[in-house]
């Protein structure tokens, strides 16, 4: 539904509206009862009766910027005039069903060329209001498991292909993940993951497209492998493992995601192209799922993986569109459609997240400064809090001595 979303303007979510992509600045929902009042002759208190739930009423200010920004318009006043019930992609709330409340307006101006401007309402129908397309958990799982499906259809795919060629292809991609894996840094806390990764990626010799999708299936599980921790505590003198946190976790499937992309550009024919991007397209859909067990320390933090994590989609989406070979399109064109709709969902998932995340506050003293007084000047109207924000101050910034912070930004959790 994004397939022409190529880039996302800074500060802006994408959006969609019967397939056409857009940008959205401001969003508002209107809420509330129907409520009729009635007055009367001689009577001064009126009455009221309390006619139920009122339908959602969604507004939305957006804008699509391009070259073809005139083809854009006119595909968007069609879609606009179309009539019946649509599916509407709200940024923080994700998919939900829709009809217009009133008249859209679209703006054109000489002053922004390129740029397309509208506002439209929509009233959101009352018997999906308080369906599953108002949960954003549900919404991401489902589109987790539809991106996995279409990559392993897509790596099938490739079986049309002439045999001596795919052995090839499939040679050359499963040594390219190897080397891949080999460049890629796991982070603190995450030491053990990467050589599972890679034993995962040795442990067979794919030789056709259905043992190279289950060697990456295997690899790509390993991200999404919830690490709960245990009901019973082990022994003082066990040697427990920590397990990796949902983060690092998390960054090491981006990174793989992001590694895959680079590669396709030097892809030597379609077929390694597409065993590519299914490859990638697991541990998108890994990562996806790693992230509803993401403890985000701040707002901050997920608004970055957020933005990384849409990057990095959206990079995969506009190779998918170089794939011209005939037997391949129906699968590129499959997962890039599932792969727009994960994005969708895991925006509307961290949005939800981000609003109950504190934020990072950022201190830019002219001389050092003690941590232990920078605690005292956050949290001064709690005292029981100031012991942990000293903490986590000397941990976020890590001074030389907890005594001297250093003049530059120095960040609070708040």
């Amino acid at each position: 539904m994004f397939d022409s979303l190529d880039w996302v303007l800074p500060g802006l979510l994408p959006g969609s509206f019967r397939g056409i992509p857009f940008h959205v600045p401001d969003a508002s929902t209107e809420v509330g009862r129907r409520v009729v009042e009635y007055l009367f002759p001689g009577v001064d208190m009126p009455a009221y009766d309390d006619f139920g739930l009122a339908p959602a009423v969604v507004s939305i200010e957006g804008l699509i910027v391009g070259d073809d920004y005139v083809v854009q318009a006119a595909a968007l006043e069609a879609a606009f005039q179309a009539p019946g019930p649509a599916t509407l992609i709200h940024p923080w709330r994700g998919p939900m069903t829709v009809i217009m409340e009133q008249p859209a307006q679209i703006s054109l101006s000489a002053s922004e060329l390129r740029v397309v401007r509208f506002s439209a309402a929509f009233k959101r129908l009352p018997a999906l209001s308080l369906g599953v397309s108002f949960s954003s958990s549900a919404g991401l799982s489902s589109a987790t498991s539809a991106i996995l499906a279409a990559a392993s259809s897509a790596i099938t795919a490739t079986t049309a292909n002439i045999s001596a060629a795919r052995s090839k292809a499939i040679a050359r991609t499963t040594r390219m993940a190897v080397e891949l894996a080999g460049t890629i840094t796991a982070p603190a806390g995450a030491a053990r993951t990467m050589p599972r990764i890679k034993a995962a990626l040795a442990a067979t010799t794919a030789t056709d497209p259905a043992s190279f999708d289950a060697q990456m299936i295997a690899a790509a599980s390993i991200i999404g492998l919830a690490a709960p921790a245990p009901a019973v505590s082990p022994a003082a003198e066990a040697l427990s493992e920590s397990p990796a946190s949902a983060l690092s976790l998390m960054s090491i499937g981006m990174s793989f995601v992001e590694g895959f992309s680079t590669q396709s550009a030097s892809a030597p024919s379609d077929t390694d192209a597409m065993l590519i991007f299914g490859a990638a397209c697991h541990f998108v859909g890994q990562t996806a799922a790693q992230s509803a067990y993401a403890d985000y320390q701040s707002s901050q933090q997920a608004q970055a993986f957020r933005g990384r994590a849409t990057t990095a989609i959206d990079a995969l989406t506009d190779m998918l569109e170089a794939i011209s070979a005939p037997s391949l399109l129906p699968a590129a064109s499959s997962l890039r459609r599932a792969a727009r709709d994960l994005q969708a969902a895991l925006i509307a998932d961290i949005n939800e997240t981000i609003g109950r995340l504190p934020a990072v506050l950022i201190f830019r003293p002219e001389r050092p400064l003690d941590s232990w007084l920078l605690a005292q000047h956050v949290f001064g109207d709690r005292p029981s809090a100031i012991e942990a924000a000293y903490e986590d101050i000397v941990g976020r910034n890590r001074p030389r001595h907890p005594a001297a912070l250093q003049p530059g930004d120095i960040e609070v959790l708040r």
